[in-house]
């Protein structure tokens, strides 16, 4: 699979260029906590200058982190991206 590099323009500063995380990363196959929380990427990955994602507010450990991760550290991570997305409103 080719990778390819996609501008973010809502990241800062706004000429940075962001890899889009692909679909076989660690959050799409399932760890031990297959029953724990859905993951919380809306497909809409792009990295500000932080490491955070503007899609889903996890930050880029937390991503690849979810797969092998226990229900709940799952739903820690959950709850800190959804601090993160209420702190820029978004939902």
């Amino acid at each position: 699979m080719t990778s390819r590099w996609v501008s973010c323009c809502c990241a800062s500063p706004p000429s940075r260029l962001v890899k889009p995380l692909s679909s076989k990363t660690s959050d799409a196959s399932p760890g031990p906590a297959a029953a724990g929380p859905a993951s919380p990427c809306v497909r809409q990955c792009c990295l500000d200058a932080q490491d955070i994602c503007l899609g889903c507010g996890r930050s880029l450990s937390e991503i690849l982190e979810w797969g092998p991760a226990d229900a709940a550290r799952r739903h820690a991570i959950c709850a800190a991206a959804q601090t993160r997305r209420q702190s820029r409103g978004v939902r």
